[in-house]
């Protein structure tokens, strides 16, 4: 039907509106609250101004606007409901209201806690227990017994200082709570034998001459000073074993049968025969060594080669210990089936899983077994418990059982980590049918070794020979003469990085480093033997 002027038709657009959404969530460590929005929308929608025309064709046009998803009010409203009441941006939140925008504002801030300084030590001294002795040029001759001067202090002397803990200061969260910061660690500062701590706690002063000495736990550093006991004679029936907390020296001889232990250094000035000598510190022998036992670096000399032992069985008993809480939660496991205990499953679980376990433990009581003559500091019945285990797993009747056990390894490998400061070395002439272990370095300055076993945790050096026996250690190995023309065996057992350096080898030796062997076939001379970065076993020959 045409339209004309007289007809009145009117024509209403409708506007489209959605909804915004707004949230606030207060962050984990309660420093913050963010304002989460989406703005709502708007679509405005009007009809085109057309001109004049036969036929109109009707044109809309569409306009969009934002508004805020909430009022300043609604704002206040949430923030009190949510407890929010410290560090709130009102500039920030009115403008958010006014100017609204999608995205997450922060629209608190809260005031972060300001951490203390741990306390802590300083040692006014070397821990080496000696330093190399100045040589003159014009001297001709070195006195090999006099290359070194072990450290010692005199009365009065400040050997330690402590700071203490700074603390620090409370922070607050946006919700108003107060934030401590964390506990500072402190650490006691302990005046042992030969030495006093003064009146304000912070300082450690020697009382009489001697070697000072620092011995460091977790939150503890004992400092003293221990004089050297002079035996002036050989060590024998008369004067019975020597059993000192100090250093030791002896002019003589260690006669058959006779043990010398000291905290600290121990100098011979001769021969040790069929004796033992065990050091917290170096040993130094001038004379020949024979069928004796020397140990330098206390109890770590022995327990060196334990340590990764025991973290490895600490680390089987954690996952195993675990694998059986696992299977304890699981919906499908049926409680009834280990009413005597949870033995079976400890047994599934080593036979089928924690197969390295065993054969661990085994090792382990066989090195301690070889060392039965020693104190190896390992806890009251912690050998047998773990015997037990491996050879009875059924009679293992709950968790607290080798939870137990769990921190008894621990604590164990623990305490050998923890060794006394300062380095512990063997420096001898020349050794037959004797074993000598050192957490640090051990030097063969003579004629040689023959048929003897060493142990070090550092690197070994024999200016001579070494026929028949074993050699180990942690670092690198130097040898003028290794094996001998009879073909006896001779074993030389490093780690991966090390070196194994010798002037003449002879057949029936074998090299390990690392997880390679070689076995020498002929004589060789000049030869250095080493891991490349595949880890293959390398020769290399000097001109």
């Amino acid at each position: 039907m045409p339209v004309t002027s007289k007809d009145k038709i009117e024509i209403l657009p409708v506007d489209e509106k959605q909804e915004g959404y707004w949230r606030i969530k207060i962050s984990g460590d309660k420093l913050a609250a963010l304002l989460q929005m989406r703005p709502g929308i708007i679509l405005h929608r009007c009809l085109k101004d057309l001109p004049p025309a036969k036929v109109l064709q009707l044109e809309v046009l569409e306009q969009e606007s934002h508004y805020p998803p909430f009022t300043l009010e609604d704002l206040v409203r949430e923030l009190k409901s949510q407890g929010i009441q410290y560090g709130i941006d009102w500039q920030t939140c009115a403008r958010l209201v006014e100017e609204p925008a999608e995205g997450t504002w922060t629209i608190a801030r809260g005031q972060p806690a300001f951490p203390g300084k741990d306390a802590t030590v300083q040692l006014l001294f070397t821990t080496q227990d000696r330093v190399p002795v100045t040589i003159k040029e014009e001297d001709q001759q070195v006195n090999f017994r006099e290359r070194f001067q072990f450290t010692s202090v005199e009365p009065g002397t400040v050997l330690a200082r402590k700071k203490p803990v700074t603390g620090g200061r409370p922070g607050r969260a946006v919700t108003g709570e107060i934030i401590l910061p964390p506990e500072p660690r402190e650490i006691e500062l302990v005046a042992g034998q030969g030495a006093i701590l003064s009146d304000n706690g912070l300082e450690v002063v020697a009382t009489r001459s001697g070697r000072p000495m620092a011995r460091k736990t977790k939150d503890r550093v004992t400092i003293e000073v221990v004089p050297a006991l002079i035996h002036d004679g050989n060590v024998n029936l008369s004067s019975g074993n020597i059993n000192f907390s100090g250093d030791v020296i002896v002019t003589g001889q260690v006669e058959e049968g006779m043990a010398i232990e000291a905290g600290g250094n121990v100098y011979v000035g001769d021969t040790v025969s069929r004796g033992i000598i065990r050091a917290g510190g170096s040993i130094e022998v001038a004379g020949n060594i024979f069928v004796s036992v020397l140990a330098a670096g206390g109890i770590t000399a022995f327990q060196q080669r334990l340590s990764p032992l025991l973290a490895r069985i600490a680390e089987e008993l954690e996952q195993l210990i675990t694998a059986i809480k696992q299977l304890l939660r699981h919906p499908s496991f049926k409680k009834d089936d280990l009413k005597g205990g949870i033995g079976p499953l400890v047994l599934l679980l080593l036979e089928k899983k924690f197969q390295g376990l065993s054969p661990a433990i085994e090792l382990l009581q066989k090195e301690v077994q070889n060392l039965q003559t020693i104190s190896l500091g390992e806890p009251e019945g912690l050998i047998n418990d773990l015997e037990r285990l491996t050879r009875s797993p059924l009679a293992v009747k709950n968790l607290d059982y080798l939870e137990t056990m769990l921190q008894k390894v621990a604590g164990w490998q623990e305490g050998i980590s923890a060794p006394l400061q300062g380095r512990a070395d063997v420096t001898v002439n020349y050794v037959v049918n004797s074993t000598i272990m050192a957490s640090g370095n051990i030097r063969v300055l003579g004629d040689g070794c023959y048929h003897s076993r060493l142990q070090a945790g550092k690197s070994v050096t024999i200016n001579g020979v070494f026929r028949g026996g074993e050699i180990q250690a942690q670092g690198d190995v130097y040898i003028r003469e290794l094996g001998s023309r009879s073909g006896i065996e001779t074993r030389v057992i490093t780690r991966s990085g090390a070196r194994v350096k010798a002037g003449h080898v002879f057949e029936n030796t074998s090299v390990q480093i690392g997880p390679r062997v070689y076995s020498f076939g002929r004589e060789e001379q000049g030869v250095t033997l080493y891991l490349d970065r595949e880890g293959e076993l390398i020769r290399s020959y000097m001109n």
